[in-house]
């Protein structure tokens, strides 16, 4: 009886300390997702503020660079309204992004190169208004001409892209590593509840007091269980709310662009109409289209609830329409006709599509019918395995093999240039009469790369 006894203690000491060996693992296991979640709040937090303060400090230079084009062209005081604020804004949100990018690595160069292009451009800023209140138009038409403000504001762009980026591959990456720590948190409470139902079960008929006092312990790992997902559907909902913000932010941005590309489409029109040269007046009137091209795309994604992609049969359309109107004014025999099938693009590749479509569709304008009378035809197919493709065609003279592109080349260039993006080439082949200009490109979304 004695050694019957003495195995029964044995039995049960074995049991309460693997029952109090899987109690610590669980609480421990607890504490520590306890911790990294508060941990990831903060850097969720951070990462959010320093997406806020890139986004805000890019819209305080457009806002400082549109009230600035605004006086420069209509000698206005009230445009230079915003233009202090919007200073005196960007230089907080660069003291913001200082601060939080300090745990970002490879941070310090960036936030250099990032300080000296704000200071320079906003010197430049000054610069012209000061040499507009001294009605020295010709130096700061001089100015604008050198493109050394448009270079420096696409590299600070290419900044606060890779910014924005960083905090997104963040906030991204705590989401996913919460939900492997839920899942964790499942399977070490689910073991852990097993082992002491087991110890419950061998205890039990040894000692009825360590079988409550294991049960309530029990019950309380079930409380913290309960009050951990409690506190993840928090954080969860906090991140939709970011997620949110973050969309408006970003339909906010488009808005943006697409009134900035506008106001230089505006300077481009006043441009052309001050110059007697035919052949700049050409030059302007094409880089005009260019930036409708661009700035359409901005102006579907501002109404659109879809940001990362564009439906090519809206945004082709309007961008033909605009284009017979404003190309018929020159030739006015030549009529266009498009037909385009509804396909969805990603964002970037719809802008390099669009200039594709507007180089092609002008360049068989100009040269097509020499005699003005003609059809210019677009379409725009679904093809198999995610492919489309367009066709830019007419009955006109055609293209002589070898020959060299007409006018400045420039057109061939950029049409060249955003093929290769498309991952595609365009050919052109002989009709006999006509040319038609086709190009096969994929549909399918890329993959989104860390910046």
């Amino acid at each position: 009886m004695r050694a019957s006894r003495q195995n029964v203690v044995r039995l049960t000491t074995v049991s309460l300390l693997v029952g109090f060996v899987a109690l610590m693992a669980i609480v421990a296991t607890n504490f520590w997702l306890g911790q990294r979640a508060q941990s990831y709040f903060d850097s969720a937090i951070e990462a959010r503020d320093t997406r806020v303060a890139a986004v805000e400090l890019r819209s305080a230079m457009q806002t400082a660079e549109a009230s600035e084009r605004g006086f420069v062209i209509t000698d206005n005081e009230i445009y230079l309204g915003p233009y202090q604020t919007a200073k005196a804004q960007a230089q907080r949100d660069l003291t913001a992004l200082q601060r939080l990018l300090t745990s970002y690595p490879n941070s310090q160069s960036t936030l250099q190169r990032l300080s000296t292009i704000i200071a320079t451009k906003f010197d430049e800023f000054d610069q012209t208004i000061a040499m507009k209140r001294d009605q020295r138009d010709a130096d700061v038409l001089a100015i604008f001409r050198t493109n050394k403000g448009k270079a420096l504001t696409d590299e600070a762009n290419v900044f606060f892209a890779g910014i924005i980026g960083q905090a997104d591959d963040r906030l991204t990456s705590g989401v996913a590593e919460q939900r492997a720590n839920s899942g964790w948190l499942r399977l070490v409470s689910a073991i852990g509840g097993l082992v002491i139902v087991a110890v419950v079960g061998g205890a039990a008929y040894g000692a009825a007091s360590y079988t409550r006092e294991l049960r309530d312990t029990r019950d309380e790992i079930r409380e913290l269980n309960t009050e951990l997902e409690q506190r993840v559907a928090a954080r969860t909902a906090d991140l939709a709310t970011a997620r949110d913000r973050a969309e408006v932010l970003l339909s906010e941005v488009n808005h943006r662009v697409a009134n900035s590309l506008a106001l230089v489409s505006s300077m481009v029109n006043l441009q052309s109409k001050g110059v007697s040269d035919s052949a700049a007046k050409d030059a302007l009137q094409e880089t005009q289209d260019r930036i409708f091209a661009v700035s359409l795309v901005h102006k579907r994604l501002y109404g659109s609830s879809d940001v990362r992609s564009v439906a090519l049969d809206e945004y082709l359309s309007g961008l033909l329409d605009h284009l017979r109107t404003s190309l018929r004014s020159e030739v006015r025999g030549v009529s266009l006709t498009y037909h385009i099938d509804p396909i969805e693009l990603a964002t970037d590749v719809s802008i390099n599509l669009g200039v594709v479509v507007t180089e092609l569709v002008t360049n068989a304008f100009k040269y097509a019918y020499p005699d003005g009378v003609g059809e210019i035809r677009v379409r725009l197919a679904s093809q198999p395995a995610e492919q489309a493709e367009l066709i830019v065609e007419d009955d006109g003279v055609g293209r002589a093999d070898g020959a060299p592109a007409k006018g400045t080349g420039i057109g061939s260039r950029i049409v060249n240039a955003m093929c290769v993006s498309l991952g595609a080439k365009v050919e052109y082949r002989n009709l006999k009469p006509g040319t038609a200009a086709h190009l096969m490109f994929s549909t399918k979304p890329k993959r989104a790369t860390a910046v």
